[in-house]
């Protein structure tokens, strides 16, 4: 009767996940690769968080995206490239969490293979256990001029022993697990030829936890799934924290153990996480590479990236919230995506017009005042990038030092404004610089690094993980700050703050701009979004400022 009345007291949804397990499939026999599980189940992690989990062990006879899809289990972990070939045949499965962040496979070649370098691979004899590990493996030897036809691939049998028999010069393994067990054979790491896939930016995503797409359409059970992370990230970091603990735990599930091997193993497998910032976070440009290497080796190119578009959502990941709450308004996919456009050649392009604009009215500036020629090098500097380097003075961590010191290509824009200037200033009549049809060339070059700076200054502050106001605050200092220095130099009163709008133009852009991200977020998966508000912010930025300067509009005064 008092646990009858204890279930009724929960909310529904905790209710019914502790009456109905969550049932995890295992990738594998218990081990120290899933101690989080383990050490989240038993130290009650799960349970704190209002839900039953059931722990499933997998096996070399088990498929467990297979038993995902036929409902023998809620949540399965497997690997992208066994994932992208189910959903090519049509299996509904999602990626909801990336634990191992990186590649764990690697290329063991032994000391008396010969090889030392990647040429030295054709004609050997390599193990694979034709898991998709050989498209790893192809993967590499194509970057390094080489292919799967140069050498020959065998079918492997577990634990190294055939690269420890010598049946094979080469074979795969995984960091935390085979490579471990030929070191402890005996083996010389330095003698050793080893290829880690993650370094070498040529491995697939391996771990992960998937669903079915269904699934993230109740409510329900998209709440269990958020409370199985928030616990399984607390069991992370606790063996992170407690690896001799951990490993005690993890043994507990395991019928016989070499307890130095699992110590070893979680080791290595802590090392492929990122358990102090974005636990179990995907990187969607990681998974697209994975199904280009699936893809490739599979022999499916165009099915693999069809069947990638959907394949994965950080929904979960973010309603966990593993990192706190959410600053600003797009998600960690959508960041990848502003930051990639902004920093895209053709963006690139329209910034360094931007800077020549606005390093040209600082030499204008100069020349009025009959300035020598470093006090012309100081003026057009300051306009060009005083308000980003202000800013990022301002911000500091990831934007330290400010931009200028890490592309010189800013310096180089300043340095050609005051070497074309210097020499036209003494071939053009005096009043050139004052005609109309040149006052509007720098107007709309102006506009043009007006509207820029506003999307660079919003995305530097997103990018710094600030909250959203500080994002047209930012893009203010960026258009503006420079000016500000400008005038503070030449020992004037701020043109700006005279009633021409020219800051508010890059607050209001910058307001537009967060308004249609937040629309935007809606759509993970897709780049398209971003791509549109950001044009969309961009022309209205641009086509404010033509309109004060062609109408002469005056911004409201108080009083």
């Amino acid at each position: 009767m008092l646990l009858a009345l204890g279930l009724t007291a929960l909310p529904p949804g905790e209710a019914r996940g502790m009456q109905q397990p969550l049932r995890v499939q295992l990738r594998w026999l218990p081990q120290a690769q899933f101690a989080g599980f383990y050490v989240a189940k038993d130290l009650k992690f799960f349970e704190n968080e209002g839900l039953a989990v059931s722990l499933q062990p997998g096996g070399p006879s088990i498929n467990g995206l297979q038993r995902l899809i036929d409902g023998e289990a809620d949540v399965a972990i497997g690997w992208s490239s066994d994932a992208l070939d189910l959903r090519r045949q049509g299996a509904d499965l999602v990626n909801v969490a990336q634990l191992l962040q990186r590649s764990g496979t690697m290329l063991i070649c032994s000391a008396e293979s010969g090889v030392k370098q990647p040429l030295d691979l054709k004609g050997k004899r390599i193990g694979t256990w034709f898991l998709g590990d050989q498209f790893d493996v192809g993967h590499w030897l194509r970057s390094h001029g080489l292919d799967l036809k140069d050498v020959r691939l065998v079918r492997q049998r577990p634990a190294a022993q055939d690269l420890l028999d010598g049946r094979v010069d080469c074979a795969t393994a995984m960091s935390y697990n085979e490579f471990q067990t030929v070191l402890r054979a005996g083996a010389f790491q330095s003698r050793l030829f080893t290829v880690r896939f993650a370094l070498e930016n040529s491995g697939f995503l391996e771990d992960g936890l998937y669903v079915r797409g269904s699934d993230l359409q109740d409510p329900t059970k998209r709440a269990r799934l958020i409370r199985l992370l928030r616990g399984l990230a607390r069991g992370w970091r606790y063996a992170s924290r407690h690896p001799q603990e951990a490993v005690a735990i993890t043994e507990r599930y395991m019928t016989h153990s070499d307890s130095q091997h699992q110590a070893d193993m979680l080791q290595e497998i802590l090392k492929l996480m990122d358990l102090s910032r974005g636990f179990a976070l995907l990187d969607p440009v990681s998974f697209a590479r994975s199904a280009a290497i699936v893809g490739q080796g599979s022999g499916h190119e165009a099915a693999i990236r069809n069947a990638a578009e959907g394949a994965w959502s950080l929904k979960i990941w973010r309603a966990a919230r593993i990192d706190g709450p959410q600053r600003g308004p797009l998600g960690p996919a959508g960041r990848q995506v502003f930051s990639a456009l902004v920093q895209s050649p053709w963006f690139y392009g329209l910034d360094l017009v931007g800077t020549a604009a606005f390093a040209l009215s600082g030499f204008l500036h100069a020349l009025q005042r009959r300035y020598d020629l470093w006090g012309c090098f100081i003026l057009t500097l300051l306009p060009a990038v005083g308000g980003g380097t202000l800013r990022d003075l301002l911000i500091g961590g990831m934007r330290s030092p400010p931009f200028i010191f890490k592309d010189s290509t800013y310096l180089l824009v300043v340095a050609l404004v005051v070497a074309a200037g210097s020499v036209l200033a003494g071939l053009l009549s005096s009043g050139a610089a004052d005609g109309q049809r040149f006052n509007r060339v720098l107007g709309v070059c102006d506009s043009v690094g007006l509207a820029t700076f506003t999307i660079i200054g919003a995305q530097v502050a997103l990018e710094g993980d600030l909250s959203w106001w500080w994002m047209p605050i930012c893009a203010a200092l960026t258009c503006a700050g420079g000016g500000m220095l400008l005038d503070v130099v030449t020992g004037r009163e701020p043109r700006t703050f005279q009633g021409e709008p020219y800051e508010e133009i890059a607050v209001a852009g910058a307001l537009l701009l967060i308004v249609g991200l937040l629309v935007a977020d809606q759509f993970e998966t897709l780049q398209w979004p971003v791509l549109v508000v950001m044009i969309l912010s961009w022309i209205f930025v641009f086509v404010t400022r033509q309109l004060v300067v062609q109408f002469n509009l005056r911004s409201w005064s108080p009083g």
